[in-house]
Order: structure tokens, then C-alpha cells, then sequence
């Protein structure tokens, strides 16, 4: 049975960036004075929403293909790409 212990980590790092993303949209909001839920006013908050927003929308895509890729092909080239 292969190992994915890196594939695991690589997993786990991609979360943590979007949870630490988040966390800068809350010092962000803070910064400007801009309150949930409004989403525009400053360019600072658009561009930092945007950043965590893009994120989102392409960790769906991320994920399922990096362990796809590792349990049919090889998972130690899944981890370093």
C-alpha cells in the first residue's frame, strides 16, 4: 500500500493558506473599517477578498486532482508539483 504522507501535508498546507487568508480579510476589514457583510468600499478589502475568494473557487479543483494524480500515478511527484 503506497504512502501519501506527503501528499497529506501538501493537503494540510493548502488548507491552512486558506484559513490564513481569511484571517487576513478580518485584519483587512479591521484596517479599513469596512464591516461584514459589505463586500466593496476600499480597493485594499476588494483586492484582499478577492485573493481569499479565487482561492476558494479553485481548491475544488486543487485537491480532487492532487489526490487523483497521486493514488493512480504517482504520489511522491503529486506532492513536489
Amino acid at each position: 500500500m503506497p504512502t501519501y504522507y506527503y501528499v497529506s501535508l501538501v493537503t494540510l498546507l493548502a488548507v491552512a493558506v486558506y484559513f490564513w487568508m481569511a484571517t487576513r480579510v478580518a485584519r483587512t476589514r479591521k484596517k479599513v473599517g469596512i464591516r461584514a457583510p459589505t463586500m466593496t468600499g476600499d480597493p485594499l478589502l476588494e483586492r484582499t477578498i478577492r485573493a481569499h475568494l479565487n482561492t476558494m473557487e479553485w481548491l475544488p479543483i486543487f485537491l480532487p486532482s492532487l489526490w487523483l494524480f497521486a493514488v493512480y500515478w504517482n504520489a511522491s511527484i503529486a506532492a513536489a508539483l
